[in-house]
């Protein structure tokens, strides 16, 4: 498989300033993460009350996901992500507040959480949309991937921040960092050189855009089948905000610290995951295959750890896994799209990835309590094994006479029917 420099994306000083900005708001995103999944663990003592709360968190993406991706290919994505972040932090504000007051029960916790994730479902769609902008086609597989490292490595860092302030200052104070956060991305989104952002094709206001999305999904095969395994991975195996804590609770009864350690820990394999592919040009369906494979592997390996400390080390494999097959399928998919579908498909690939997380925190949260915190671990390891020889046995991508090269890269295309604007409001035919 072909490579670029795996740091290329950085050549781009808007691009810096952006992952600059987004690295330390996921790390506030991933210290209130811990800080919620504690609270929820503290109050109820019960992991599918935790998969009730994980589930409010991602099912406006399920629900408004598509329509988010409508207003991403519509709307000044950069606005867009100002305008959300701000919300988010007015909401992590009144949280932390709540907490501190002492008045945070399960329906607060509840209603705040569902907020948080309407904003979410509006943000990931014009988020995946944007990388496009900053760095352009020949750079985005460097830019997804140090992308995908923004999580990894705030997942390294707030889960165990989370863990020390929890144990000296209480929970409260991680809502207060997590705020704050956002206040350094809004600055960053400001200090982004408009000038040298690449134009993308903006859609108008007319109706049937949605359905011209689905539409464009259903007739192109390279796009829709990553979404599918993306959606079948997601309910089934990527639901470790869930299966994390309550393994580590249940199985080892140990407390907060030791969940964001765990956590923390499975983000040193999430980042070299993240730093490999960032060097790779996948193949379409060789690379996808291999990489769900290797996340199937590990993913099983994690329902055996013996001791807690087995299960430490071996989630940094896992993480590895993980975040070599996320960034391997966004690739692949924001390859095989034309610029001005975007955002309606990076939308459906959100709704994929994070809106299935509503059914599997339920589901798996149902199965923890039913029967024992490591059999999520081997469903999510059976449904990434089948994935992987659903993409190999299935008809290879541009097979059936689409327009796609020997790298699996769909090449732009102008839309046919109504004109467009483009990102400068200028219009094209």
């Amino acid at each position: 498989m072909a490579t670029t420099s795996r740091f290329a994306a950085f050549d781009s000083p808007n691009f810096r300033r952006y992952f600059i900005g987004q690295i330390i708001s996921s790390v506030g995103s991933w210290t209130q993460a811990l800080a919620v999944t504690w609270l929820v663990l503290d109050l109820t003592d019960r992991s599918d009350r935790l998969g009730f709360v994980m589930a409010l968190q991602f099912l406006p993406m399920l629900l408004l996901g598509a329509p988010a991706g409508v207003l991403a290919d519509r709307v000044d994505n950069r606005r867009l992500l100002l305008a959300t972040s701000a919300v988010s932090g007015v909401v992590a504000t009144i949280f932390g507040v709540t907490v501190a007051t002492g008045r945070a029960d399960m329906w607060v916790i509840a209603v705040l959480t569902a907020l948080l994730g309407i904003v979410l479902a509006f943000e990931r769609p014009a988020m995946q949309a944007f990388v496009y902008q900053l760095v352009g086609p020949d750079l985005l597989p460097s830019a997804v991937a140090a992308n995908s490292t923004i999580n990894s490595v705030s997942r390294l860092v707030g889960p165990a921040l989370a863990g020390a302030l929890i144990g000296l200052f209480g929970v409260g104070v991680c809502f207060a960092v997590n705020a704050a956060s956002y206040l350094v991305v809004i600055v960053a989104l400001f200090g982004l050189r408009a000038s040298e952002l690449v134009t993308r094709p903006l859609t108008g206001r007319s109706k049937g855009r949605l359905r011209e999305g689905l539409t464009y999904v259903r007739r192109h095969a390279d796009v829709r089948r990553p979404l599918l395994v993306m959606a079948v991975v997601g309910v089934l195996a990527l639901n470790f905000p869930t299966t994390f804590p309550s393994m580590v609770k249940f199985e080892f009864a140990r407390g907060a610290g030791a969940i964001g350690l765990a956590m923390s820990v499975s983000a040193i394999g999430s980042i070299a995951g993240g730093v490999y592919v960032a060097g790779l040009q996948p193949h379409p369906r060789r690379t996808l295959a291999a990489v769900l494979g290797a996340f199937a592997v590990t993913c099983t390996a994690l329902a055996f750890a013996p001791t807690y400390w087995a299960f430490v080390a071996m989630s940094v494999p896992l993480g590895f896994a993980s975040a070599t097959f996320q960034s391997v399928d966004t690739v692949v998919l924001q390859r095989s799209t034309e610029p001005a579908m975007q955002g309606r498909v990076m939308a459906l690939h959100q709704m994929a990835q994070f809106g299935s997380t509503p059914i599997g925190a339920l589901l798996m949260g149902w199965v923890v309590q039913a029967t024992a915190a490591r059999v999520p671990f081997a469903v999510g390891g059976l449904g990434a094994l089948a994935c992987a020889g659903f993409v190999m046995a299935s008809q290879p991508f541009g097979a059936a006479g689409r327009s796609i090269n020997s790298d699996g890269v769909r090449p732009v295309q102008r839309l046919r029917g109504r004109g467009t604007r483009t990102a400068s409001g200028r219009s094209s035919a």
